[in-house]
Order: structure tokens, then sequence, then C-alpha cells
């Protein structure tokens, strides 16, 4: 993500958070507060990285602040000036990119909440009374099947081995 200097008409109070599904790929931003310059950010899931591992600093890549001017340049030439600030951020995806809220398979005391990075910010307040549901009562009215970590789990083909071999 990177603040670049902008027109006035990208200050808060005149312009708008933001997304922008383009061609070039989702993005998000914020107006420029106190002449911090108009952020904007990739929403995407960028370089891997690795627990353990260095974090490539912004500007690391070419792309980094290419990427962003390009779509500056394109859908907001007014925002399109200096670059003030860059910074690289990590983000914590499941595989299918949706939230694991699910009690740990072997221990039904813990609690296991993740996979929010980009998006889970909105949620927090149902996904903090979920679970203190869960916490509290060990159950929740909400439907969180879709979130279960047993998502991940290989199918289970016992089942079908036991009817092959009985053929």
């Amino acid at each position: 993500m990177g603040w670049f200097e902008s027109s006035p008409a990208f200050t808060a109070g005149n312009f708008p958070g933001f997304t922008l599904g383009a061609e070039e790929g989702g993005y998000y931003g914020l107006p420029s507060i106190d002449g911090a310059g108009l952020k904007i950010g990739r929403h995407d899931t960028g370089l891997e990285w690795k627990p353990g591992s260095p974090l490539a600093p912004f500007g690391s890549e070419a792309s980094d602040e290419g990427d962003l001017r390009k779509v500056l340049e394109s859908y907001m030439p007014g925002a399109a000036g200096r670059l003030l600030k860059g910074s690289a951020c990590k983000y914590e995806h499941t595989p299918d990119e949706d939230f694991i809220i699910d009690c740990h398979p072997l221990h039904s005391n813990v609690l296991i909440a993740g996979g929010f990075s980009g998006h889970g910010f909105k949620f927090s307040s149902v996904v903090g009374e979920i679970l203190a549901d869960l916490a509290i009562g060990g159950a929740t009215t909400h439907n969180i099947l879709p979130f279960s970590l047993s998502r991940f789990a290989p199918p289970d083909h016992s089942r079908t081995s036991l009817i092959l071999e009985g053929i």
C-alpha cells in the first residue's frame, strides 16, 4: 500500500474510502487525512510469505509502487502525485479465503478464529458475539457451519474403500 500526494479533491470530506475492482486487480483506499496522502493498496495475495521469514519491504519489487501508480493514473489522476510513503503488509487467508470459526478438534475448550485479513474488521462485532457464545455457553445461534475447520480435512474415503473391497 502507498500514500500519494493528491489534489484537494481527494481529501477526507471531499472523497470517500473506496474499493476498486479493475482490469488491473482489486484495490482499496482512503482519502488523504491531514495531508498524509491518498492511501491505496492492493487487495490480493501478492507475494507469498512464510512464517519466520523476513517480510520484503515496500519497494523491493518495482511493481510495489508501479502497480499502485498505474491504477491511480488510470482512474484517479489527481491522486497520482509523489509517493509519500509505502508499506508492505501481510494477509492471513485460508485456502478458500473464508474465515475459520470453530472449536479445536481435540480440545473443545479451545476456540479457533482466523482468516480475517482484508475484510474481517467488518465482521468483528458478530465474530466477537459468536466467540463469546461459544466460550460461555458452548454453542451459538449463528450458523457457523460454513466456517468449520473440518472443511479443510481430507475426505473420508474409508467408507468408499470398504464398499469397493466388497465388490
